[in-house]
């Protein structure tokens, strides 16, 4: 079964994420050069090291596949591929003419060197094509066929994520077998990295289509304050992206009105209040689906993420593959999230509920370092919830004790979010719903014996019949009231009028680029 760890995948950067801004900066001028802030640095680039932010893999390094809008499967390095009827094996017609910006020709042979790099390794299990890889063939010089010992439905989609499936130059490793430079065939070349920026220049013998500008410049400032201010002063292009430099909505506003372009467009991602299913309280279904039906989602929407939001009672939003069928989103009821307590035996309202002699009490953990802005969210559905007569307390902790406390269940409400695009939604469902997936210090949003049973028929199910098999995924969780879905997030940027041409990639693990031309 295909299982999801997000710690092999997600870039610690935990330790810089909420430094102040970096001292001293230097930022360069030109109208030729691309300057875009990074939250944290890029590090070497390690294809197989969780060493280094995510966003700047892509502009480097190609994949076979590559993840368009909404999920599509796009050429890369491969033009063409077909699955067997039984999915056991999967064949590649390679790009022809392409080579490494160190000048090491694209084929074959580099491709099964890189692919035997992670695939059938057990550090990379998490994989469900590597974990189920049994060999390569190599039909011709730019043919390559990958055989499975069993078949994987998300196989393809798989080999879109951003490490390590990419491609590296085989010349770009020591004795050792360990990578020693990012040499890859994509559109950018590293030319120097540092704590403070990455820089790149374009790769003029890249495949596809070149940049229209010779030169990127990725700014590691991790204060929104700050690179807000250095887009206002044209020394910032670009800000934004939630795995590039997250922009806040109420940011997004200020910098809006100070002439300063801000694209919002439908994101691939959900925010989730989670119950804990190792709390007595939230064992309570009455107790979640007075929660669930309590609290103003469209007031979540409007009021807290200043309009860059919808609300939703869904799992995953329709920017993403399989997302199930839509259910409208409710209008917050007191008196039916009132009648669910007291159908469920609780006795009291206004006053507190009560059972068995048993105050109802919650405890809901938050932490700003986690999730900026969670105590503004986390008090307005407090007050929500008092309406309806429910005492919540609000735990505000730093990011180490959220990431102790949540995978202990030490909470009765916290906040979650969905891995997004292109992870989704395999990714969430084999992580933050299967029990036994190790999730690290993200937890999970719930899990029950009965689900695991559903998502591993799910996640094991290709065809047609996939979608069916999702559904009853997504129907058992909102039948349990298993979660409560509250927003689906805008993606959000903010662009120096000066850039031309900006469009959003079709994730916010990329960096936005193409078409992209410089005043």
């Amino acid at each position: 079964m295909f299982k999801l760890d997000r710690r092999h995948f997600l870039a610690s950067t935990a330790s810089v994420a909420f430094l102040s801004a970096l001292p001293n900066f230097t930022f360069a001028t030109g109208s030729k050069t691309l300057r875009v802030a990074i939250g944290a640095e890029t590090g070497n680039l390690d294809l197989l090291q969780n060493v280094s932010t995510l966003s700047s893999y892509t502009v480097v390094f190609d994949s076979l596949i590559q993840y368009g809008q909404g999920g599509a499967l796009e050429p890369g390095l491969a033009t063409t591929w077909k699955v067997a009827d039984d999915g056991k094996s999967i064949s590649f017609d390679l790009r022809e003419g392409v080579t490494f910006s160190d000048g090491t020709g694209w084929d074959a042979d580099a491709a099964e060197w890189n692919l035997k790099r992670w695939m059938g390794v057990v550090d990379f299990s998490w994989i469900g094509i590597s974990a189920a890889y049994d060999s390569i063939v190599k039909d011709a010089p730019n043919k390559i066929t990958i055989k499975l010992k069993q078949a994987v439905p998300v196989a393809l989609l798989e080999l879109t994520i951003v490490r390590p499936v990419r491609m590296l130059s085989p010349k770009a490793v020591g004795a050792d077998g360990k990578q020693t430079a990012p040499i890859g065939t994509g559109p950018w070349i590293v030319e120097k990295y540092s704590s403070t920026e990455t820089v790149l220049v374009r790769n003029d013998k890249y495949w596809g289509e070149k940049p229209a500008f010779s030169r990127m410049e990725l700014k590691v400032v991790p204060d929104e304050l700050a690179r807000a201010n250095a887009l206002r002063a044209g020394e910032l292009d670009v800000i934004g992206g939630d795995w590039v430099a997250p922009l806040s909505p109420r940011r997004a506003k200020a910098l809006a009105a100070d002439g300063m372009m801000v694209v919002a467009e439908p994101g691939t991602a959900t925010t989730i209040l989670g119950f804990s299913p190792k709390s007595a309280v939230m064992q309570d279904k009455a107790v979640r689906q007075a929660i669930f039906t309590g609290i103003d989602r469209a007031a979540v929407a409007t009021v807290l993420f200043e309009g860059y939001a919808d609300p939703t009672i869904d799992i995953f939003p329709t920017t993403v593959p399989t997302a199930g069928a839509r259910k409208p989103v409710p209008v917050r009821d007191v008196a039916a999230a009132q009648a669910a307590l007291t159908a469920g035996g609780w006795s009291g309202g206004g006053s507190g509920w009560t059972k068995n002699g048993k105050a109802l009490e919650i405890d809901f953990l938050i932490s700003e370092e986690s999730f900026p802005g969670s105590r503004r969210i986390a008090e307005i559905i407090q007050g929500m919830l008092t309406e309806v007569g429910l005492k919540v307390n609000i735990s505000s902790v730093d990011n180490a004790t959220m990431h102790e406390r949540r995978p202990a269940f030490k909470y009765d409400l916290t906040f979650f979010a969905t891995y997004g695009a292109p992870y989704d939604p395999h990714g969430s469902l084999g992580a933050s719903f299967e029990t036994a997936a190790d999730t690290g210090p993200d937890g999970k949003i719930y899990i029950a014996d009965a689900l695991d049973a559903l998502i591993a028929k799910a996640l094991e199910t290709g065809g047609d019949a996939r979608a069916d098999a999702m559904q009853k995924v997504y129907d058992w969780l909102y039948d349990n009231v298993a979660a409560c879905p509250l927003v689906v997030t805008k993606r959000l940027w903010a662009v120096n009028p000066k850039v031309k041409g900006f469009s959003l990639p079709a994730t916010d693990y990329d960096l936005p680029f193409k078409g992209i031309s410089l005043g």
